[in-house]
C-alpha cells in the first residue's frame, strides 16, 4: 500500500467508524486511532457549537450533538478552515428536524451572519447617490434598472418570528426563555429575513414575504421592473405601487445597495 493510500484510509477512518483501518496496526495502534478520532470529531462539533450556540440551545444540547456528528460525518469538511466546519448545516437541519422547522431558520441565520461578517468592505450607495446616477432615466432605464447589493446579504423566507428567538436564546438565556423560544408558534403568515454586516457587526431584519421574494429577484438579477410585476402578481396593482417606492427607500437606508449595474 502506498503512503497515499494509507493517508487516505487514514482521513476516511475518522468520518467512518466502518473504515478499514491500516494494515497491520495492532491493538495499541487501534487504541490510540480510537482516541485521535474522538478528539478529531469533538473539535469539529465544537467549531460548529461556537459558530451555531442559539441553534444548540434551540435544539437542546443532545439533539445538537447528534446533528453536529451527523453533519460531519455524511459532510466532512473540505476547507482548511474550522470556521467553515458547518457549511451547509442548516440544509442537514431541515432534513433532521423536519416537524421543527424553526431550528433550520435560526441556524441559517447564524451561518448568515458569519458570512456577512466576513464579507468584503464596501460603501453602499445613500438616496443621494441613486437620484445621481439616475438624474437621466427615462421609463425604460427604470424598469431595466438593476444592483448589485452589498457582499454578505442574504434572504431567505421563514415561518417564525426570528427576531424573538434570537432575544430569548442570547447568551444569557435563562430556562424559562428558552422553554418559552421552544414553544414559539409559527407566524400566521410567512415572513421574510434579511441578514446583512451593518459597519462592524452582523445583523439581520424581518421582512414582508413579498418584499424578501423582490429582495431574492433583484439580487439573482432581475430588474427593477420585474421586481415589481412580481410584487403585483402578490399584492395587487395599488399595494404593489406603494410597496416598490417604500421598499427601495428601506434598501438604500439599511444600506443593502452597492451600486446600480450598467
Amino acid at each position: 500500500m502506498t503512503l497515499a493510500q494509507q493517508q487516505s484510509r487514514f482521513i476516511e477512518g475518522l468520518m467512518s467508524n466502518d473504515a478499514s483501518l491500516p494494515e497491520g496496526w495492532q491493538a495499541r495502534e487501534r487504541a490510540g486511532y480510537e482516541i485521535y478520532r474522538n478528539a478529531y470529531r469533538a473539535r469539529l462539533i465544537d467549531a460548529l457549537h461556537e459558530t451555531y450556540p442559539r441553534t444548540a440551545r434551540l435544539a437542546g444540547e443532545e439533539a445538537f450533538q447528534a446533528a453536529a456528528a451527523h453533519h460531519l460525518i455524511t459532510h466532512p469538511p473540505a476547507s482548511w478552515t474550522l470556521d467553515d466546519a458547518g457549511l451547509g448545516f442548516a440544509q442537514t437541519l431541515e432534513t433532521l428536524f423536519p416537524a421543527d422547522p424553526d431550528v433550520a431558520e435560526l441556524a441559517w441565520i447564524e451561518w448568515a451572519m458569519q458570512d456577512a461578517f466576513t464579507a468584503r468592505d464596501t460603501g453602499p450607495l445613500d438616496g443621494a447617490g441613486l437620484v445621481t446616477a439616475t438624474a437621466s432615466f427615462g421609463d425604460r432605464d427604470w424598469q431595466d434598472m438593476r444592483f448589485a447589493f452589498v457582499p454578505g446579504l442574504a434572504v431567505r423566507l421563514v415561518r417564525h418570528d426570528c427576531l424573538t428567538l434570537w432575544q430569548w436564546l442570547g447568551d444569557s438565556a435563562c430556562g424559562q426563555e428558552i422553554a418559552a423560544a421552544r414553544d414559539l408558534s409559527p407566524l400566521p403568515e410567512t415572513e421574510g429575513c434579511v441578514v446583512w454586516r451593518e459597519g462592524l457587526r452582523s445583523t439581520f431584519t424581518m421582512t414582508s414575504a413579498a418584499e424578501a421574494q423582490a429582495l431574492t429577484a433583484m439580487a439573482d438579477g432581475a430588474g427593477y421592473g420585474a421586481a415589481c410585476d412580481l410584487l403585483t402578481s402578490l399584492l395587487g396593482e395599488e399595494q404593489a405601487l406603494q410597496m416598490a417606492g417604500e421598499m427601495l427607500a428601506r434598501w438604500l437606508a439599511n444600506g443593502w445597495i452597492e451600486r446600480l449595474l450598467a
